[in-house]
């Protein structure tokens, strides 16, 4: 008889330890457990507990071991750039797609207050660039020399104008800062390049940030296979994207928890025939992060963010009690139940703002009232729209609520939303596991991806394959 050899897959968040079982053999889902995260006991007595529960509940051998962890916060970055569109943009593309989250954004000078505000904000990594190869230096140069005089407890990427490279590299670590040299995440005014930036950022998460937030013992167990959740997340986007034999072609994941709204898409990056493109190219590969849209940690920020009187009117009761339950759940995260109407009504406003907020819009050229421009990543054309998080693997009504809020999403105005996608829901919520296995065990992760999401049967489309913003 063939013994079942397993995986265990460990996510550690901010709230709950997540513990999957997976067989290798075929990609079935063994068992899932979890438990509250233990903070302040050390992140390994719940991760201990989980991986208990699994190995009484899936016999078979444990030949792979691998984790994610978001929690403490996640990964923390400050991206500094020249131009807020230009370098600013690329620095922040390059931090998002390296699973982080982006605590400060600076641009031109630093000033006596943006040193302030980023040592308010405790970044691990100062992702630092400014000006393509060959261009302005006078900017990175003297960011690197206030940055130096800071003295911040933070890791730095280097990854500006090589011409200032060497200049930028004596002052940072004259200040006393662990210096990462990565290739310009801007190296031309219409390329962007943040895959050297990226593996930098992943390099010193592994090296530094995990010994620094107590997670050393967890890369132990997990033989070094450990990366931050959302980055495990777009990678099994971008698996299922591209990578497995039933590719789903452009994908979009919503992933929603009780801190932040992330929203990851693969594709989409190309304007369609008649279209101006307006600034950078966007990513092929993209993620955003929404903070003020969660329905834990961050409640009481969504409420606000998403319109308290409208979310009120939606579940038929006052704006006072509405914030009242808004804090409830900041102060008791608990778990999330299957009929909650807060949960119903602001996951759909939260799913469907932070769609708005990820896609491009269409503008009329003033004077060429025929010309369209288009700012941002147009997804209208996506194949599948994925919707991941408890909230989505709770409730019986998952589709519904996915439906809602992409309807929600296209009617909020003149933006690319996707348009006729088949919506996919990860009921077992297991992406982040599909990320950890796609490189070693691609077919396990295929088959363990679709054994939780089905399959698409169709990919119809409506009207947007053809509107230019009417």
């Amino acid at each position: 008889m063939i013994r079942t050899q397993i995986a265990h897959l460990i996510d550690v968040g901010s709230t709950w330890t997540k513990g999957l079982a997976v067989s290798l053999n075929d990609g079935r889902l063994i068992a899932r457990r979890q438990h509250p995260t233990t903070l302040r006991a050390g992140i390994m007595q719940g991760v201990n507990t989980v991986i208990a529960d699994l190995e009484r509940a899936a016999a078979g051998t444990v030949v792979f071991r691998a984790a994610t962890s978001s929690a403490a916060g996640g990964l923390r970055v400050a991206a500094i750039g020249l131009v807020p569109g230009l370098t600013g943009f690329a620095a922040k593309q390059a931090s998002l797609g390296a699973g982080a989250r982006v605590v400060f954004t600076g641009s031109y000078a630093l000033e006596a207050d943006d040193i302030e505000a980023m040592r308010d904000q405790r970044p691990d990594i100062i992702l630092l660039t400014g000006g393509t190869n060959g261009g302005n230096t006078e900017v990175i140069l003297k960011n690197a020399e206030r940055l130096a005089r800071a003295g911040l407890p933070a890791a730095v990427v280097l990854a500006g104008n090589k011409s200032a490279r060497a200049a930028a590299l004596a002052l940072l670590r004259a200040g006393g800062y662990e210096v990462h040299v990565a290739d310009n995440v801007l190296p031309a005014v219409d390329t962007l390049n943040v895959e050297s930036a990226q593996a930098a950022i992943r390099g010193v998460f592994l090296e530094r940030i995990v010994v620094a937030r107590g997670i050393e013992k967890l890369r132990e167990w997990a033989l070094g296979v450990v990366m931050p959740t959302p980055k495990a997340v777009l990678d099994a986007a971008a698996f299922l994207a591209d990578g497995h034999p039933g590719r789903f072609g452009t994908t979009v994941v919503v992933d929603i928890g009780g801190a932040t709204t992330d929203v990851h898409s693969i594709g989409g990056s190309e304007p369609q025939a008649g279209i101006v493109l307006k600034g950078l190219p966007e990513p092929r590969v993209k993620r955003t992060v929404e903070g003020d849209l969660g329905l834990r940690v961050s409640a009481a920020a969504a409420a606000d963010a998403l319109g308290a009187e409208a979310l009120a009117k939606g579940m038929g009761v006052s704006i006072e009690h509405l914030r009242q339950v808004a804090g409830d759940r900041v102060e008791h995260p608990g778990t999330i139940g299957e009929r909650d109407a807060f949960d119903r009504v602001v996951a759909v406003a939260a799913v469907a703002e932070a769609l708005f907020r990820h896609v491009g819009r269409l503008e009329r050229l003033p004077l060429l009232r025929e010309t369209w421009v288009q700012i941002g990543k147009d997804l209208r054309r996506a194949d599948v729209v994925i919707g991941s998080g408890g909230v989505f693997a709770a409730r019986a009504d998952a589709n519904e609520l996915l439906d809602a809020a992409v309807r929600e999403a296209s009617a909020k105005g003149d933006h690319l939303v996707p348009d006729g996608a088949a919506l996919l829901i990860d009921r077992d919520y297991v992406l982040f596991a599909v990320g950890l296995l796609a490189q070693r065990y691609p077919e396990t992760a295929a088959s363990l991806a679709l054994r939780s999401l089905g399959k698409p049967q169709s990919l119809t489309k409506g009207a947007g394959d053809e509107k230019c913003g009417s």
